[in-house]
């Protein structure tokens, strides 16, 4: 059945209003109209030329035609057709003021990959009888479907374990004309119900003709020290579009205790005399506690189980922040640590309870509950990875990182051990190096500096970087960071073009707490990076003399980035013709 409107449309006037004929004398194909004849003048399907055979048609097709005169129209809807093979095509028409002009939409959406054809029998189709003297017979061909791509986002990297909440969003790369749906699914070593709720459905549809489909994560506050935990997001089950196959990781960031377990150490170096000098316990204050005494200490040697609470603190006050250092002998190991030793707000003597030799676990109590464990108290720690024989483990930013068994032997102070226990570095330190080239970057868009912050620093403005350009040395202080407080494993972006690199990163981007935009830094892959606080070169990336072409450093075109310590290289210019660090032959590590 065809539905019939008609509307007002000004389209000119119909060519039955002229008596003569035209001829265009000019052009080959200049269309001849003769007034007693009804001619097809133009034909538009999705207002391209509608010649036939056309393929790749958009299955939500408009057909328009435009007559030489004023159609009859029940007459000339009698007799139009749309069928594919066999089947007739449900159709409306609407014709315009003057009956000359017919727009045809299907009723539904064409079918993908399918033929059709619009056909219009010779005959007599006007108001004042002139005839349409040859068939029109017009085929085409809907396109292929090509389905979207379907990803997951996030507003936030991380949640802090206080009701904090996270937007998830399912995002199309286009617009479909088909609903889209799939399957979230949760991985992780976060329990659902238990350390996160869900708010929306992990089976997400995303309706024909939208973009997106959103669902909430939200934190829950547990009451148990089990440390940070994941929760990981992945796209299954696809259907009318191709899942994305990456992840998405949200952090759950533990809610602290008052007070907590930093670093621990059975350190041995030359010169000691008892044995006991090295054997130390590092905690934190996380907010400011009026009786410390409400806390103490256990070593749970050989991994013989808990020995309970060993080691009461001394009843005083401590403040958010401070570092409390508890030693066997607490002037000694000073000594040991040097100028160092001004790190602790508070070292405090420990009693011979502290024993333990680099295999034993160490328990932090409130009251008489466990509240914090270092290794194993269950088991023995010699060979696993927690071992801190001749050595120390610390905690950074929630992970604990360890200086090596024996790492401390032959030394005779912290500075000259092939260790440095890391509160004895500076706060703040080079991550990576950037001179990045890839398409649409232009000559500055990929130049940046990745700093990161190895304690919290309440002032980053005592910190300054510098460019030594093409091995001519130093060129002293180029940049001063801004005066705000960063905390500890916060990542600061340097760039010289935020809003570039920005675009290549993607949601990468949200992977460092602080992005700050300067004009100083004109690196090209082959200059030194320094970095200063106050005065002094603190760190240096490359060597100031001489240029880094062909060096070992050099990252023209690329990047070069520390890991575990040591520097990685991405291979020169192999961001060339990406357009994102996912997409290029060397994803930035902080991205992958």
């Amino acid at each position: 059945m065809r539905n019939i409107k008609k509307i007002i449309m000004y389209i000119g006037i119909p060519l039955a209003f002229f008596s003569t004929v035209l001829v265009g004398c000019q052009e080959e194909d200049a269309i001849i109209v003769v007034d007693t004849e009804l001619i097809a003048m133009v034909k538009t399907i999705n207002e391209v030329d509608f010649n036939n055979g056309i393929e790749n048609v958009n299955t939500n097709a408009t057909i328009e035609i435009v007559f030489s005169h004023t159609l009859n129209t029940e007459l000339f809807s009698a007799a139009l057709t749309l069928s594919s093979g066999e089947e007739a095509v449900a159709y409306s028409l609407v014709f315009s003021n003057t009956n000359s002009t017919v727009t045809l939409t299907p009723e539904s959406k064409l079918k993908y990959e399918t033929g059709y054809t619009l056909r219009l029998p010779a005959g007599n189709y006007t108001i004042a009888g002139k005839t349409f003297e040859t068939p029109l017979s017009l085929s085409f061909t809907t396109a292929a479907f090509i389905p979207p791509v379907v990803s997951l986002s996030s507003d936030v990297s991380e949640l802090e374990e206080n009701n904090a909440t996270a937007t998830i969003t399912a995002s199309l790369d286009r617009v479909s004309q088909e609903d889209v749906s799939a399957v979230i699914n949760l991985a992780g070593t976060a329990t659902p119900d238990v350390d996160f709720n869900i708010s929306g459905d992990l089976n997400i549809i995303i309706p024909a003709g939208s973009i997106s489909a959103v669902l909430s994560i939200t934190a829950i506050l547990d009451g148990e020290n089990e440390g940070n935990e994941s929760i990981i997001l992945s796209l299954g089950d696809a259907i009318n579009a191709d899942a994305d196959p990456k992840e998405l990781t949200i952090l759950i960031k533990d809610a602290l205790f008052p007070i907590s377990l930093k670093g621990v150490f059975a350190l041995t170096w030359d010169g000691q005399g008892s044995g006991n000098e090295g054997k130390a316990i590092h905690l934190v204050a996380n907010q400011d506690i009026a009786d410390l005494s409400m806390y103490g200490l256990g070593v749970a040697n050989n991994g013989g189980g808990t020995d309970g609470l060993e080691y009461t603190f001394p009843a005083q006050s401590v403040a958010a922040g401070d570092d409390i250092l508890v030693a066997r002998t607490p002037d000694l190991i000073a000594a040991y640590f040097g100028a160092c030793a001004s790190e602790f707000e508070h070292v405090l003597l420990a009693n011979s309870s502290i024993s333990q030799n680099g295999d034993d676990a160490i328990e932090l109590f409130s009251g008489t509950t466990v509240i914090e464990t270092y290794g194993d108290s269950d088991l023995d720690g010699t060979g696993e990875a927690w071992e801190y024989k001749g050595s120390w483990a610390y905690k950074f930013d929630d992970v604990w990182t360890y200086g090596g068994v024996d790492c401390s032997i032959g030394a005779s102070t912290m500075q000259t051990s092939s260790c440095v226990y890391p509160i004895c570095t500076p706060a703040l330190s080079i991550q990576g190096v950037m001179a990045l080239l890839w398409e649409g970057s232009g000559t500055n868009g990929g130049k940046a500096l990745h700093l990161k912050a190895q304690r919290d620093i309440a002032d980053l403005s005592i910190y300054s970087t510098s460019v030594a350009n093409n091995g001519g040395g130093s060129d002293g202080i180029e940049f001063t960071l801004p005066s705000i407080s960063v905390s500890e494993g916060d990542d600061i972006l340097l760039a010289r073009e935020v809003a570039t690199i920005t675009s290549y990163f993607g949601t990468c981007i949200n992977s460092f707490e602080h992005v700050i935009e300067t004009s100083s830094l004109n690196q090209n892959g082959d200059d030194a990076i320094e970095l200063y606080q106050g005065t002094d070169v603190i760190e240096t990336y490359g060597d100031v003399i001489p240029d880094g072409t062909g060096e070992p450093w050099e990252y023209k075109g690329s990047w070069a980035y520390k890991l575990s310590g040591n520097w990685v290289n991405g291979a020169l210019d192999c961001a060339a013709g990406s357009t994102s660090t996912q997409s290029s032959a060397c994803v930035y590590p902080a991205c992958d």
